[in-house]
């Protein structure tokens, strides 16, 4: 018995966001950023369609797993791997400065097929 992966098929821009929805509650995960206009909030990332406002999958950040170990390198390339998984290959995702790199570039082209538009 074979399995297929489900793929969803949307217009080819798929843009990467980091969403800060503000929140002053008691949250582990509640973000201070003190340059913001709301400076506590809960960061969420977003992989969304950039002609429909599709939101097509949404990654609650929770913070490090081990607290007291040393930061997680390429955070951001995982982020958008995870969040480009199930799409069908031929996408434009469109990302900021904080996610975009060479390593996530070539990643996406030579794995799931994507082109990345972004800032270095």
């Amino acid at each position: 018995m074979t399995m297929k992966k489900k793929t969803k098929t949307m217009k080819t821009k798929t843009m990467k966001k980091k969403k800060k929805v503000p929140f002053r509650g008691r949250c582990p995960f509640r973000q201070y950023m003190p340059g913001k206009p709301a400076r506590y909030g809960i960061k969420i990332w977003v992989a969304w369609n950039a002609h429909s406002s599709y939101a097509w999958k949404m990654q609650v950040y929770t913070g490090k797993p081990d607290k007291r170990g040393p930061p997680k390198k390429h955070l951001a390339t995982r982020v958008v791997v995870d969040l480009t998984e199930g799409l069908a290959p031929g996408h434009n995702v469109t990302c900021d400065n904080f996610v975009t790199s060479h390593e996530l570039t070539d990643r996406l082209f030579r794995e799931r097929g994507h082109t990345v538009l972004g800032t270095l």
